[in-house]
């Protein structure tokens, strides 16, 4: 019996593995309510503080946004990369109930925009 146990928790774990594939992502990083709406640079940042929406990456080249679980990472460290483009997601994909979510394992935000000079009356 414990034998049959063991064989069956390995196999689910094989399982398990198998359908999770990691996969890199570029896009941009916003929340589910913004991309649903078509706000990506105009999304207001009380949209992210709002702990019940989640976040999620819209790729440009597919025309579609991935949902993003960031439970194996700090929240702090995607603060910078909040309503910018170029964010790099890293990670499983994970594409049960019919949505297709990224487990962050790895995040890069874009470098900050370069400094800009204004010369000149207005």
């Amino acid at each position: 019996m414990k034998k049959l146990f063991l064989t069956l928790a390995m196999s689910a774990v094989a399982i398990a593995s198998l359908n999770a594939k990691e996969i890199t992502k570029n896009g941009f990083l916003t929340t589910d309510y913004c991309a649903d709406r078509g706000y990506f640079a105009d999304c207001k940042l009380e949209n992210y503080v709002d702990e019940k929406q989640s976040l999620v990456l819209y790729v440009h080249d597919e025309l579609e946004y991935y949902h993003l679980d960031i439970s194996h990472i700090e929240r702090a460290e995607v603060d910078e990369g909040f309503a910018r483009n170029g964010v790099e997601i890293t990670g499983d994909l994970n594409t049960k109930n019919g949505k297709k979510t990224i487990i962050v394992s790895k995040y890069k935000s874009p470098p900050p925009p370069a400094k800009s000079f204004f010369k000149g009356c207005l």
